[in-house]
C-alpha cells in the first residue's frame, strides 16, 4: 500500500510534510511549536477558478485582492454597458468594457502567477 502525500508544506522552509502535525525533516520546525503549516494550493485550480474574476485569488487566501478584482471588473463592465445606450456613451463605453475585459484576463494570469509563487515558497 502506497503512502499518500499530505499536500501540506512546512511554513518555515517549504518542504513537503508527511502529515499536518509532523515535524519537518528538513528544518526541524514543529507544527504546534515554532513552525506552522500551510496547505499547498494548485496553480491549475487557481487559474480555472479565476475565470470568475477574483475567485482564484480568494482560493489562494488573498481575499482583498480577489474582491478588488471582482468589484473592479464588474463595475467596468456594468458602467461600460450602461454607457453604450447613448451615442456619446458608445464612444466612451466600448473602451471601458475593453478595460474590464483586460482586467479580467489579467486577473486570470495573476492568479496563476501568484499560485506558482506561493508553491515555490
Amino acid at each position: 500500500m502506497e503512502a499518500m502525500a499530505s499536500n501540506v508544506i512546512c511554513g518555515h522552509c517549504g518542504a513537503l510534510l508527511d502529515s499536518p502535525s509532523a515535524t519537518c525533516a528538513s528544518c526541524g520546525a514543529r507544527a504546534a511549536g515554532g513552525g506552522w503549516v500551510r496547505p499547498r494550493k494548485s496553480p491549475a485550480l487557481a487559474t480555472a477558478l479565476a475565470v470568475v474574476p477574483g475567485l482564484g485569488h480568494i482560493y489562494l487566501g488573498q481575499y482583498g485582492r480577489g474582491l478588488g478584482f471582482l468589484a473592479a471588473t464588474g463595475l467596468l463592465q456594468f458602467v461600460g454597458f450602461d454607457m453604450d445606450l447613448t451615442v456619446v456613451g458608445a464612444v466612451l463605453g466600448v473602451p471601458i468594457e475593453l478595460g474590464g475585459a483586460g482586467l479580467w484576463l489579467f486577473s486570470i494570469f495573476d492568479a496563476h502567477r501568484t499560485a506558482r509563487l506561493l508553491a515555490q515558497q
